[in-house]
């Protein structure tokens, strides 16, 4: 009965198969997904409308060069070594030969199948006078075109070779594996070992561990989870939001504390700076001990939302940390903005009378003050002042004017 035969790739071309394979799963997508953005293209685009919006806090925002970052170059490094690889596996792949094929003598004698012996015999006259080793021909096609010829010219070759494929009768089974022998070698064993414990027992185990933090450190939307309980917490505490008290439990998010935000950043010369402009200002309440909304961090954007609502100038060291801020704010108030809405539809669909909804005051103030922050308004201001080149003068003087 025939045996099992596992037999590696001592020459190590199939496995250029399975590492191409391999190499391109990762690369493909990976380079859809990393590829950096073009940065030049958004700038020229700006350009273009500076004349429209040249004035606007949005085009200014969207204006600022970004810091210089590492990071975008490394993923460009990274993923064009890996496209040179898989090229460079996708050429030796293409120059293999592909030296594992069905024997048939028919093929090898360049006969067609049911050929007579007499053709058979002529046949291979001539392709012996053409390959034989002593006339200069290639050794190992002479033996393929003997094996050929004996397989169907001897009655029990001719028979093995039908029953059973092959002209010498039946065969272990052999069972290829695209892996080249040096890897079960015992000499290398200790190095493989190695290999396959540094990626599986250290590289997986860090990457998914990285994914799975930050995954559970933010919602859908990008927003950390713990300012998402902040603004629960004080959303359902408060159920009459005014705007004071909105802005206060909005400065209040993890994205303003370098704690939890390595972007957010605290200088030694905010504990100057930042009382300076709370007396300039006036009306800050800060007294009450509600952390984290009396944090350092959280004061510091609380004043600088209220300068930029207020339209005044703030020190030059402080101006990328209010423009910062207010990127984040939109997206913040959305998300302050769904929490209402969860609590009121919790409140109506459960009947205990002790869980308060949040009153559509605090909605509504809500979404007022995040038209204010994107056109740096206070609440009462005129909308006029969004408009190029209106002042607070140009107001007075059109409203004393009779005409």
């Amino acid at each position: 009965m025939a045996g099992q035969q596992f037999q590696y790739d001592d020459s190590g071309n199939t496995f250029f198969y399975f590492l191409t394979s391999f190499v391109g799963l990762i690369v493909i997508p990976a380079t859809y997904y990393l590829w950096p953005r073009d940065q030049h293209a958004e700038q020229i685009r700006l350009k273009n409308i500076r004349n429209v919006y040249g004035r606007c806090l949005w085009y200014r925002l969207r204006l600022l060069k970004p810091q210089q970052n590492i990071i975008p170059t490394v993923k460009k490094i990274v993923l064009l070594a890996g496209w040179a690889l898989f090229l460079f596996l996708a050429y030796k792949v293409s120059k293999t030969d592909r030296e594992y094929q069905e024997y048939n003598p028919y093929e090898v004698l360049h006969l067609d199948p049911g050929a007579s012996i007499s053709e058979i015999k002529k046949q291979y006259r001539a392709l012996s006078l053409k390959y034989h080793p002593d006339k200069g021909g290639d050794e190992v096609m002479f033996m393929r075109i003997a094996k050929a010829y004996a397989a169907l010219t001897d009655e029990e070759s001719r028979k093995n070779w039908e029953e059973f494929g092959n002209p010498d009768g039946p065969q272990a089974t052999s069972f290829g594996i695209a892996l080249p022998a040096w890897i079960v070698d015992q000499k290398n064993s200790i190095l493989v070992l190695l290999v396959y414990g540094l990626a599986f027992m250290v590289i997986l185990p860090v990457v998914v561990g990285s994914w799975w933090y930050r995954s559970i450190r933010y919602s859908g939307d990008q927003i950390l989870i713990r300012t998402t309980q902040i603004y629960t917490y004080f959303v359902y505490k408060t159920r009459n939001m005014d705007m004071k008290r909105l802005i206060m439990v909005l400065a209040g998010a993890s994205e303003f504390d370098p704690q939890y935000n390595k972007d957010a950043t605290s200088r030694p010369a905010d504990n100057i700076q930042i009382p300076q402009l709370i007396r300039e200002i006036g009306g800050i309440n800060l007294k009450k001990n509600e952390p984290p909304l009396t944090c350092p961090y959280s004061l510091k954007a609380r004043v600088l939302l209220l300068t930029h609502l207020a339209r005044m100038k703030v020190p030059e060291v402080l101006e990328e940390d209010q423009q910062f801020i207010l990127k984040k704010s939109p997206a913040l108030l959305q998300e302050m903005i769904n929490v209402i809405c969860q609590l009121i539809i919790m409140a109506r669909s459960r009947e205990e009378r002790e869980f308060r909804a949040p009153s559509l005051g605090s909605l509504e103030n809500c979404m007022k003050l995040s038209q204010m922050t994107v056109q740096g308004l206070q609440q009462f201001k005129s909308p006029l002042l969004q408009l190029p080149h209106i002042e607070e003068d140009n107001l007075r003087r059109v409203s004393n004017h009779k005409k």
